[in-house]
């Protein structure tokens, strides 16, 4: 085991001992889907402790009554490259979103489809 995975494992562990010691005591009032702490669990297990952080930090700070919320789960991998220019979008700005894939978005539903 890495120290970066042990980093992760340890702020993972964080997060989970706050959802189920804290979280339960306040009332439900996230407006985003997944939760802000699963948010940050899957993006610290799929991105690292520096990215999947950062990432985590900026939905946090989405928190507040200037956003809508809504369904926001965590980019994925191949956006990433695509937003480097090394993916089959990368000319295109908006790459990996509903604009881009001719998709309507609704709320609540996921964008991915299994083929």
């Amino acid at each position: 085991m890495t120290a970066r995975s042990r980093a992760v494992r340890a702020v993972v562990y964080l997060i989970q001992l706050y959802r189920h010691t804290i979280s339960p005591l306040r009332l439900p009032t996230c407006r985003f889907t997944p939760t802000c702490s699963q948010y940050a669990v899957d993006a610290l297990t799929e991105f690292g402790l520096f990215r999947g952080g950062w990432l985590a930090l900026v939905r946090l700070l989405k928190c507040g009554p200037w956003h809508n919320g809504g369904w926001d789960p965590i980019p994925d991998r191949e956006s990433h490259s695509d937003a480097t220019g090394e993916g089959p979008c990368a000319a295109a700005v908006t790459c990996g979103t509903a604009e881009h894939r001719n998709r309507p978005v609704q709320q609540g539903k996921s964008q991915t489809s299994v083929v």
